[in-house]
């Protein structure tokens, strides 16, 4: 695989996993606050069936940055690293190789974070008084 397509997996691993993080917390949120205001009583919705779909959409969403980010590490693996500037591809792809870890991890992470935010919010009752 050439460097420059693994440089954009690795970008795609490194940054749809925390875009997709923000987008479904913020979506949850507005979700609720849709459902607990005025216009929920004009059009109404159901929480539980929009917090379900948007964690599936997101988790898949993260599986496939990470799915990247293994690709990546995978065809990079044994990139020697070197000890100077940045010169030449073998720099560029070491570089591309340390992202591509991170994005593992990171996404690995964030995964959990988007089961566990739509766990809570389909087992929370929206629209309490308290």
């Amino acid at each position: 695989m050439s460097v420059q397509r693994l440089a954009v997996l690795q970008w795609v691993g490194l940054l749809l996993g925390s875009l997709t993080w923000t987008l479904a917390h913020l979506t949850g949120i507005g979700i609720t606050q849709w459902e607990c205001n005025a216009v929920g009583e004009r059009w109404p919705l159901s929480n539980p069936v929009w917090q379900a779909a948007v964690m599936v959409v997101a988790g898949s969403l993260v599986l496939a940055a990470e799915a990247c980010a293994i690709a990546v590490f995978v065809q990079t693996r044994g990139t020697p690293f070197g000890d100077g500037p940045p010169e030449g591809e073998g720099r560029r792809a070491s570089r591309i190789h340390f992202f591509s870890a991170a994005a593992v991890a990171t996404n690995a992470i964030l995964f959990m974070i988007i089961v566990l935010d739509g766990a809570a919010n389909l087992a929370n009752i929206a629209c309490r008084q308290s």
